[in-house]
């Protein structure tokens, strides 16, 4: 069977253009949000606000594709608190995407 964390990985290297083997921890652990709108002016945003986070140690935007992925510095990130720290800059993600599952609301973790 197939693991979670596997199949995650798959994605995330898929999304960044890399083989699975060749992701670090830290890729494999990315979490990806989806959002409703983003403009450059959302990008500076997001990134200030999230790199306040102290376990966030990187955080790429795609306006093409309205998505944000969040590395974390070791093991992985809140989910919660990714989803919190949006909504408090008014980018409530459409969809969240981490090691632990997809979620389409807030989560309670």
């Amino acid at each position: 069977m197939i693991s979670r964390r596997l199949v995650l990985a798959a994605a995330m290297a898929t999304l960044f253009g890399t083989t699975v083997s060749s992701a670090t921890a830290a890729e494999r652990n990315v979490t990806v949000m989806n959002v409703g709108e983003m403009c450059s002016g959302c990008v500076k945003k997001i990134t200030a606000r999230l790199t306040q986070l102290p376990e966030v140690a990187g955080v790429k935007c795609d306006i093409a594709k309205k998505t944000v992925a969040v590395t974390p510095k070791s093991g992985t990130l809140s989910a919660r608190a990714l989803w919190e720290a949006m909504d408090e800059i008014g980018k409530s993600p459409k969809r969240l995407v981490d090691a632990t599952g997809t979620y389409t609301a807030k989560p309670a973790n």
